[in-house]
Formats: structure tokens, sequence, C-alpha cells
């Protein structure tokens, strides 16, 4: 009976203990934030970023988001069919029994084309791409959808390079299914500046995971395929001294926009942009309920 009383006494003490807190201290998780889902989405509106990321509503109509993600699965099929069977895929037929398969797969996610015109032009641009570029680009690919993150101080910079390519010395690409925005307009120009820092970010990381920065980042705008004289390729030079000044600028920026991202979710205030681009508005979720769409009708 003695022993049985002591066992009780010492489960109770142990109970105790384990309930007590192992510090007074709280501690903040750090958040990851990434280039485009985070900080790109933040700068074009706020308000619809916070309405998004922070409230958790879905866009009514992704097909952006499909077009994307169908053609970036596939360029990476492409990559892997390369990688196992030493062949390029060429074969139109055969793209698109890869692309059923792709989209099968995606309907299965609950993610469909808007349209048989939106699938037929993510098809084409596939189709496009390994005609022109298949021979020249895919052999050369070391790693396709490369993740690379670091730990900052108040957050982790984190991020996906959707092809790092070997062409003597390092090059890592980023495949955008759009049309490249016209710099002629403030919000082209605007889009172009945004995209390009989101180089600068992939090329930090890349240097952060293998010591170097690599030779080269490339975007290429892959709607731009489907033209006459489409001008599908941007780059930017990571050997030069002023490259490497933006990119250590523009990380200490990141920072300041993660700042701000963090108020506005502390204060539950996000507040529309100085500018912004009026197909954005156009194409927003929320438009009726924004002053400055109803104000501009």
């Amino acid at each position: 009976m003695e022993e049985v009383e002591r066992l009780i006494e010492k489960l109770k003490k142990y109970r105790e203990r384990i309930e007590r807190p192992l510090t007074k201290k709280k501690v903040k998780l750090k958040e990851r934030y990434t280039i485009t889902g985070d900080i790109i989405s933040y700068k074009i509106c706020p308000r619809q970023y916070g309405l998004y990321k922070f409230y958790g509503f879905s866009p009514s109509n992704p097909t952006q988001e499909w077009y994307g993600s169908i053609i970036h699965r596939l360029l990476k099929r492409l990559h892997t069919t390369y990688r196992i069977e030493k062949r390029i895929v060429k074969d139109e037929r055969e793209i698109e029994k890869l692309f059923n398969l792709i989209e099968i797969s995606m309907e299965s996610e609950g993610r469909r084309a808007s349209s048989p015109k939106a699938r037929e032009k993510a098809l084409q641009v596939i189709i496009t791409f390994c005609k022109k570029y298949g021979e020249e680009l895919i052999p050369k690919i070391k790693e396709a959808e490369l993740r690379l993150l670091k730990e900052m101080d108040n957050y982790i910079l984190y991020g996906i390079v959707d092809a790092v390519l070997n062409n003597e010395e390092y090059e890592i690409w980023d495949y955008k299914g759009m049309e490249r925005p016209d710099p002629k307009k403030p919000s082209g120009k605007k889009k172009i500046e945004l995209y390009k820092k989101q180089l600068f970010v992939y090329g930090y990381l890349f240097k952060e995971r293998n010591g170097n920065y690599p030779k080269k980042g490339v975007l290429m705008f892959l709607n731009e395929l489907l033209k006459e004289k489409g001008e599908p390729f941007l780059e930017i030079e990571f050997d030069r001294k002023e490259t490497i000044r933006e990119v250590e600028d523009f990380i200490r920026e990141f920072s300041e926009i993660v700042r701000e991202i963090e108020k506005s979710k502390e204060e539950n205030r996000w507040e529309l942009p100085k500018e912004i681009d009026e197909k954005v508005c156009k194409q927003c979720d929320f438009k009726f309920d924004c002053e400055r769409f109803r104000n501009s009708l």
C-alpha cells in the first residue's frame, strides 16, 4: 500500500513539473516570405494581398495560376524525361499526351482551365518552346525547381528557382507564363523592375548556398514565343559590381517590406498603393468594394 502511495505521489509531482512552463519568454516563430508570393504581391496591392494571404480568400477565377502551373509542371516533366532517358521530347503528339496527363492530375486538385482557348494557348507555348529552344536549353539544365532558403533576423527568406543551367558557368532561370511587360508604360516598367528583383533574391540565395553568385539570371516570358517577333528573354549579369550592389540593397529593402507586412498584420490595416495597374484593378475580386475602383467608374 505504501508503494502505491509513493508511486501516486511521484506521478503527481511529475504532472506538476511537466505542466509548468519551461520559460516565461514568448518565442515568435519566424515566418517564411517569398519574393513572388509575398513581396511582389504586396507591392502591387497591399489590400489585395491582405485579403488573399491574411484573410484566406481564394481567387474566383484562378486562370493565370492554372496557366502558369501547367506550363511549369510540363517543363519539369520534359527535363525529367531528358535526365532519365537522355532524349529531348520533340513530337507534338507526345508533348500533348504529357500535357493531358498533367491536366488530369491538376483537375483532381480542383484546378482546371477556364476555357478551351486558355488550354490550347498553354499547349502551344510548350510545343513552341520545345521546337525553338529544347535542343539548346534542356540538356544544360542541372536542376529544376531548386528550393533555396536562408534564415534572416526576423523571417525566413525562401525561393524556388525554375531552372539552374550549367552553361560553362551557372545560370538561374525563371519562366513567366505571360507576355513581356511594356517598359514604356509605368505599370510595365514597375513590373519589370520587380521581376528583376526576383532574380536578385534568387541570385543571393544561390550565393548563400553555393558560395558564389551565378553568372547570370534570365527571365523567360513564354507567351512571347507565340509572337512573330517576340522578345522572350530578359537577362541580368551577376558578375558586375553594380548588380551586386543592387542585390545587396534590395535584400535590405526586402527586409523593410517584410516589416511593413508584419505591421499591416498587427494593425489589421491593408492600404491601397499610390499607383496601381489598371489591369490588376479590373481583374480583382474585391474591386466593387474598393473606393479607388468605384471612383474610376
